[in-house]
Order: structure tokens, then sequence, then C-alpha cells
């Protein structure tokens, strides 16, 4: 596994390590750590090394090794070194329903690239929640 639960800094927020591996496709997954439904309302990837390779990373919700991406879909993983990159890109206006944050209780958070090796990059997934229980 290349990604990990690095800590919880309060309710309703992750901080998750990401670390890419050369094989394209499933890098890592975290099942929901609530044990209920959340939904996402910020997420962040920030970039500390990039990959050498054009690589890049789709992260979103799903079956154990579904290539989703609710919250980053082709993120530059070759990207500048240091760069936040802000997720959870809705294309609804205000009041309009919002499904693409939601984290069932059941599902996992799934990282996923394509193309070519991640290798070496290093980053880390920052998440903002609610409970919805």
């Amino acid at each position: 596994m290349t990604v990990a639960l690095n800590s919880e800094t309060g309710k309703g927020r992750l901080v998750i390590d990401y670390t890419g591996e050369a094989d394209v496709g499933a890098q890592g997954e975290i099942l929901n750590p609530e044990g209920c439904d959340l939904l996402v309302i910020e997420s962040y990837f920030y970039l500390i090394t990039p990959a050498t390779a054009a690589a890049t990373l789709n992260v979103g919700f799903g079956a154990t090794g579904a290539d989703a991406s609710d919250l980053h879909g082709a993120l530059p993983l070759n990207g500048g070194a240091k760069t936040s990159w802000m997720g959870l890109h809705p294309a609804v206006t205000q009041d309009a329903a919002l499904t693409a944050g939601e984290w069932d209780a059941d599902d996992y958070l799934t990282f996923t690239t394509a193309d070519q090796s991640a290798l070496p990059c290093t980053g880390k997934l920052y998440i903002e929640y609610i409970r919805l229980d």
C-alpha cells in the first residue's frame, strides 16, 4: 500500500500521505474511517516531490481497487514541487445538488494512476468532511 492515514487533525479532517509507485493503476486505498456516510466539503493535494514521468492521479470513492475521480481527476503528478491542487470541483451553482463529495460508510477512498510511473512522487491529501449520521 502506498497511501496511509497520517493523522486525524480533529473531527472532520484527514491528512493522507501519498507515495507514488512504478506500476500504473491502483496506488492504494483508505476505508471510510468514520463508519458512516460523509460529505467531503474540501480536498487539497499538496505535491511535495513530483513524479519524473507524466503520471496523473485520480482520487475518488468506490469499491476496493476502483478507479474514481470524485475528488481529483487526472491530477498531474509531475507538476511543480511544493504546489497545491484543489480538488472537488463540482460544476454546480449555489443551492444545486452535490453528489461528488459523498463518501459512503463502506466505501474506500481510492488512488489510481494512469499513463506512466509515479516515482518518486510524494504528497499529502487534505480532506475536510461533515458526518451525515
